[in-house]
């Protein structure tokens, strides 16, 4: 049914919400912001220049802001981040039966590529989109980048993630969605159109997307 599987980063592919908390619990105030850390796990996923607008609401500090942000995650925090299981044998069983496992994330691009190599999963991978600040931040850019540099069309590809802004980014260019159950979202109350499937592990995907 799909030859290329676009994979999520946060939620779907790592749990990063450790360093990510943290992160947030030292930057929030630095930019005088008091905010509920209730509210934390809905920043994971969207780019996070969305979420410092949402409260600075200038678009040079909320870049500002996610300056400040990646300094601190990446110089504290990044080695917090937890590879999923089941993933690794998920990716490299996809890849040797071939698919294309593929990440689209609004994860800094950078960032995506060395934790993929880091957890030893790169290789089964043939394409990574990641955030390029000012060039491709939305889950939709980040697809339609990956689409137009591999020349494919929506319809050979499933993105596979956690959260509304995968399903929406999906369904932005015409693609299917997977959703996982194991990430950050509102799954509840999850209602696309675009949704073929709620898995609950990433053997489900594999089950899924291999069912004749």
């Amino acid at each position: 049914m799909y030859k290329y599987l676009f994979f999520d980063f946060d939620g779907t592919i790592c749990d990063t919400s450790e360093g990510i908390y943290k992160t947030f619990r030292e930057v929030f105030p630095q930019l005088g912001l008091d905010v509920d850390e209730r509210l934390y796990s809905r920043y994971i996923g969207p780019p996070l220049s969305d979420t410092f607008y949402s409260y600075l609401k200038d678009k040079d500090k909320a870049y500002e802001a996610v300056a400040l942000f990646r300094s601190v995650y990446t110089s504290k925090y990044i080695g917090t981040t937890k590879l999923y299981d089941g993933i690794a044998r998920a990716f490299g069983y996809l890849s040797r039966n071939g698919f294309k496992v593929c990440v689209a994330t609004c994860k800094k691009h950078e960032e995506a590529v060395a934790l993929l190599k880091k957890f030893g999963i790169y290789d089964c991978v043939t394409f990574t989109s990641g955030l390029c600040y000012n060039v491709r931040e939305t889950k939709r850019e980040v697809l339609q980048y990956a689409l137009d540099e591999m020349n494919i069309s929506a319809d050979e590809c499933v993105m596979i993630g956690d959260t509304d802004f995968d399903v929406d980014g999906a369904a932005q260019v015409g693609m299917d969605c997977i959703v996982c159950k194991w990430g950050f979202g509102d799954y509840a109350n999850m209602k696309q159109n675009n949704i073929v499937y709620f898995a609950s592990t990433p053997d489900d995907v594999v089950g899924f997307v291999t069912k004749e």
